[in-house]
Formats: structure tokens, sequence, C-alpha cells
């Protein structure tokens, strides 16, 4: 009578894990995301179109670019949703304001320097210390992530309280907003330091200098991809640090050069279960 106790006390037991096993998994089968992405951008120019009767050429503006484009630091903004297609593998849709572009620097040699057509030229003759003009070309994307992600400690070993997984997928975005915000260095024009201007692509004519605004690229696609750990820092919320690459398909914008912007970043952020 004694091991028959034992017996259905065991099953009992082994009973209730199951169940609450069944209830924790059911916890993260529909999870939503909230997260910011820090990211760095680069331009990757493709072509150019010099203005040929002024005096440039393709060489003269690939050496000129190659040495003063820097990266651009942005920050991306994202709300996902994913949904468990079995214990290892998940389905996520998302959301995300997406931040690209590149730094071009122009450092010293000032004096009568055509800082762009819409903020004039640098009068001063007088040039000491550190001068210099920031040129940053910005996008912003409005973005719909489509993705799977697995898990990478799996049956074989699992990380107590953690987990790591990996996520492949491909973002469709729409243009909301580009423009060139220039930052004058170590001087100041008579209107200030800082202007939000249009790019333009300038070609000399007999008559003087006509100037074309550039063409903004109003859709584009990013592939993506991601690598995430996860802490379960409660029941019922997770927190974690996701290093992620998002490689375009298309340029951003086309004008004096065609360029793309491809983005390195770290997403941080929180995981909360629907059910």
């Amino acid at each position: 009578m004694k091991q028959i106790k034992q017996i259905f006390f065991v099953v009992l037991l082994g009973c209730v894990t199951s169940v609450s096993a069944q209830v924790t998994e059911k916890k993260w089968g529909n999870v939503i995301t909230l997260s910011a992405t820090p990211a760095w951008s680069t331009g990757w120019i493709t072509s150019y179109q010099p203005d040929v009767r002024g005096g440039y050429s393709d060489e003269q503006l690939r050496d000129s670019f190659s040495a003063s484009d820097r990266k651009l630091t942005t920050v991306n903004f994202n709300l996902g949703y994913s949904r468990k297609i079995n214990g290892f593998t998940h389905f996520v849709v998302g959301l995300s304001v997406v931040n690209t572009g590149f730094t071009r620097v122009k450092e010293g040699n000032m004096f009568k320097y055509v800082i762009h057509p819409d903020v004039g030229i640098y009068p001063n003759l007088v040039q000491a210390g550190l001068m210099e003009v920031h040129y940053e070309f910005r996008s912003q994307y409005a973005g719909a992530l489509f993705a799977i992600e697995k898990r990478m400690d799996g049956a074989r070993f699992q990380m107590q309280s953690a987990s790591m997984w990996y996520q492949v997928g491909v973002m469709p975005a729409f243009l909301m907003k580009q423009n060139l915000q220039i930052h004058t260095v170590g001087f100041t024009m008579p209107q200030g330091n800082d202007f939000t201007v249009t790019d333009y692509v300038a070609n000399t004519v007999d008559t003087g200098v006509v100037l074309t605004k550039s063409q903004s690229v109003s859709a584009n696609a990013f592939v993506t991809a991601a690598l995430r750990l996860e802490y379960n820092l409660d029941p019922k919320l997770h927190i974690f640090a996701s290093p992620r690459v998002m490689l375009p398909l298309l340029p951003s914008n086309k004008g004096v050069q065609t360029y793309w912007s491809p983005q390195l970043g770290c997403e941080v952020g929180l995981r909360l279960p629907l059910d």
C-alpha cells in the first residue's frame, strides 16, 4: 500500500510539472518586443555624376570622397511581434523607423569656399585652428520586418535564465524624409552653425551653373540578420541585446554620387508575453 502511494505521488508530481512546463511555454508563444537600435551607417558609392565642364572628373570625385567620407551614428526604433512555430522557431513581424546615411567632412581651406548654394561662401580670410564642415546625408524610412528566428541553444545545451537566437529577414521600407544636414566646426557663418538643406547636382552650361535637385529613391528594402542574447529578468519580462546588420537592396539617392547605406547596429530592448 505504501509503495502504491509513493508511485501515485511520483505520477502526480510528474503531471503537475508537465502542466507547469506547458503553461510556461504557452506564456511565450506570442511575444511583443519594444526596442531601440543605436547604429552606424556608411555610404557605399557606386557611381558619380561630375560637372565635367566645371573641371571635375569621376576620378577626382572618387579620390576626394573616399578621403573625406565617414560613418554616421543614428538610432532606429522598433516594435515587433513574434509567434512560436515550434519550441525553437519563431515567425516575426515588426514595424521600424530606420535612419541611415553617412558623413562627409571638409577640412581647412575655407576662404571663399562655397559651403552650399543655400548656405553661401565663407568670406573671412583669417583661418586659425580647427575648421571643418560636416555634411550629413540622412534618410529616414518606415519599414516592415518579416523574419524567421531560431534558437541556438536548444536540446543539446541550454543556458540558465538566458537564451541565444539568430534571425534572418527582409524589411520593405518607404522613404519618409531625406535631407542634407550641414554643421560648421571651428567657425560660424552669419546664419549660424547648423543648416538643413537640399542636396543638389551642379552642371556648368554656357549661361552659368544649373542646380538640379538630387533624386531620392522613395522605396527600398533591407536584408537583415541578427544574433540575440536574451536574459529572463522575470517570468513576464525578458531583456535582450542583438547585434544587427542591414543591407539595402537599392541606393538611397542618385545625385553627384549614387550611394547605398549599409548599417551595423546593436538592438536593445524588452520582450513581453501576450498570453
